[in-house]
């Protein structure tokens, strides 16, 4: 177990939608029971159908922003549903102010201006090929269902909206440590995502680019897409943290130089490497803490390469012998919703009763070069 950390973020409620569960509680039972809700789909100019991986039953017949809306509503809906107590400090009037930071090429983590008197922090992940005037009327949109929840209505909140990619869960985990830091009368944070790579534009231009998985294409991903959402709490220790419940510390997030794939060079494990390590430093742990690992793996060569280099070196031999969980073998490649799913499966699944989920180290590889990760940790009680 982990020593005294200056803030930890505990989960107190989840939702999710994916392409094998419309909740976390269903996402959870079909991961359980290896079911694979993945079809095949035809493009015009290609001959050979593509796999993906949607939420055909969320999103048949949508595209472009009611796509995105479809998702991630019912999974903002349940992780409120979720909550066990709404914290009301403030009245339903209070002022909600918006922000809005879209990353550039270099995926800076330039912190926003925020309110140092809000008590509640949101963070809405879209994702970068959303225009920004859809990123302000999903958020309108948020705001208006939201409405009828007085865990969420009876707070004074601060929204920031971030345009990331695979990588962004730990992108807004950093900005809430950062919000904590300056702010510590902030206490609640909570962090939505939705993303498509099946949305059909970015289907086909997924596909003009090489990206996707297909005969003679063994280094391309399947597209996925999901929505998911967490409320956190700030908490001091690990202790306390309700029994059975998880807690979320600091991620390390970095970005290389280069492109990772496709690429002509053979990619570098040691960035990887920096950043597993700087997540268990974070975490005040080492290898042998590690129970768990969970990885935006999907089955391509050059990452396995980086995985396997990078494991080798920084948790020595002991990574052959820990259970990893891929969750984009079954999901497909899900963008900005990755993160929160990897810190969503092991917290159910653990609820599920399988034996032994202590701590989860996990992470996610960007092809463009960012790589983030960090450690979730089982209270101890």
């Amino acid at each position: 177990m982990s020593n005294s950390s200056p803030i930890l973020l505990a989960l107190r409620s989840t939702g999710a939608v994916t392409a094998i569960g419309n909740s976390s509680l269903q996402t959870c039972a079909s991961w359980l029971t290896k079911v694979r809700r993945q079809r095949k789909i035809h493009l015009d100019e290609y001959k050979d159908p593509f796999t993906v991986a949607d939420c055909y039953s969320v999103t048949e017949g949508l595209s472009g922003t009611v796509r995105l809306a479809a998702m991630l509503g019912s999974t903002v809906a349940e992780a409120c549903d979720a909550l066990a107590i709404a914290p009301a400090m403030l009245p339903a009037q209070s002022i909600q102010t918006t922000k809005h930071q879209k990353y550039g090429q270099t995926r800076t983590l330039n912190q926003e201006q925020l309110d140092t008197q809000a008590d509640y922090l949101e963070i809405l992940l879209l994702p970068n090929w959303l225009p920004s005037e859809d990123c302000d009327s999903l958020s309108a949109m948020l705001t208006d269902w939201l409405l009828a929840y007085p865990a969420w209505s009876n707070n004074r909140r601060e929204r920031l909206i971030v345009q990331a990619s695979t990588t962004g869960g730990w992108t807004a985990l950093e900005h809430a440590y950062r919000a904590m830091e300056k702010n510590p009368y902030l206490q609640h944070v909570m962090i939505a995502a939705v993303d498509s790579a099946c949305e059909p534009a970015e289907l086909q231009h997924a596909a003009k680019q090489g990206w996707l998985l297909q005969a003679g294409n063994s280094q391309g991903y399947v597209a996925g897409e999901a929505a998911a959402c967490v409320h956190l709490t700030r908490v001091q220790h690990i202790t306390e943290v309700p029994a059975g419940s998880f807690a979320l510390h600091r991620p390390k997030l970095m970005h290389t130089a280069s492109r990772l794939w496709p690429s002509t060079e053979q990619p570098q494990a040691f960035p990887l490497e920096q950043v597993l390590s700087g997540a268990m430093q974070s975490a005040h742990m080492q290898g042998p803490n590690i129970s768990h690992l969970e990885s935006d793996m999907d089955g391509s060569d050059w990452r396995a390469m980086l995985e396997s280099t990078a494991l080798g070196h920084v948790i020595f031999n002991q990574s052959g012998g820990m259970e990893q969980w891929r969750p984009a073998i079954l999901l497909g490649q899900c963008g900005a919703a990755s993160g929160l799913i990897n810190w969503i499966l092991p917290s159910l699944l653990h609820a599920q009763h399988i034996a032994g989920v202590n701590t989860v180290l996990n992470w996610a590889i960007e092809p463009s070069g960012e790589m983030a990760a960090c450690v979730l940790e089982r209270s101890p009680h």
